[in-house]
């Protein structure tokens, strides 16, 4: 089975990093002799992309390039398609009570449903509250109770609708990944 045709953009930013071998890379050198469209893409891309493996002589990568770069990508949309990523040193956490932070990493409005990593800090204490909807906890790592029931790491907890639990607390403190309704 033959692989896929290529458009001539992939192509020549791959002839242009180095990226083809053997019979694929002599295809496309033998069309650059006479393919002017061709023959520009690749003069592009080696300008475009000529300086990414050899830093200045003498010079170091900067700290941090990969890192921006990956930034710039997902800041420039670059992601898979229909999907979404929050990376963790941009996550924005809220204090919501003393000793217990949250991030929102998702809202969905058509379902009035979020979801959320708690956070709290040892000792820390989430008040009782009352559920409009089903709300369902995944222990990720430390200790959460609710009265006499203790979760730790991997325990998956839903709390009904139109239910209340006693308040939450932690002893070594923990990180709670929550579905709940929006108006939680």
């Amino acid at each position: 089975m033959s692989e896929p045709v290529k458009p001539d953009d992939v192509l020549s930013a791959e002839y242009a990093l180095g990226l083809l071998r053997g019979e694929a890379c002599a295809e496309v050198s033998a069309r650059l002799e006479t393919d002017e469209d061709l023959r520009a893409s690749v003069e592009f891309w080696q300008r475009a992309l000529g300086g990414i493996d050899s830093p200045e002589e003498g010079g170091d990568v900067p700290p941090g390039l990969f890192d921006s770069i990956l930034a710039r990508i997902d800041d420039e949309g670059m992601q898979l398609p229909g999907t979404r990523t929050q990376r963790a040193e941009a996550a924005s956490w809220r204090e919501i009570s003393p000793g217990v932070t949250s991030r929102v990493l998702h809202i969905d409005r058509a379902n009035n449903r979020q979801s959320l990593l708690i956070r709290m800090a040892p000792g820390a204490v989430y008040h009782s509250h009352a559920h409009d909807a089903d709300e369902e906890a995944f222990v990720v790592g430390g200790d959460l109770w609710f009265g006499d029931l203790s979760l730790g790491p991997g325990d998956y907890h839903i709390a009904a609708a139109a239910t209340r639990h006693p308040p939450g607390r932690t002893v070594g403190g923990c990180l709670v990944h929550v579905v709940t309704s929006l108006s939680h």
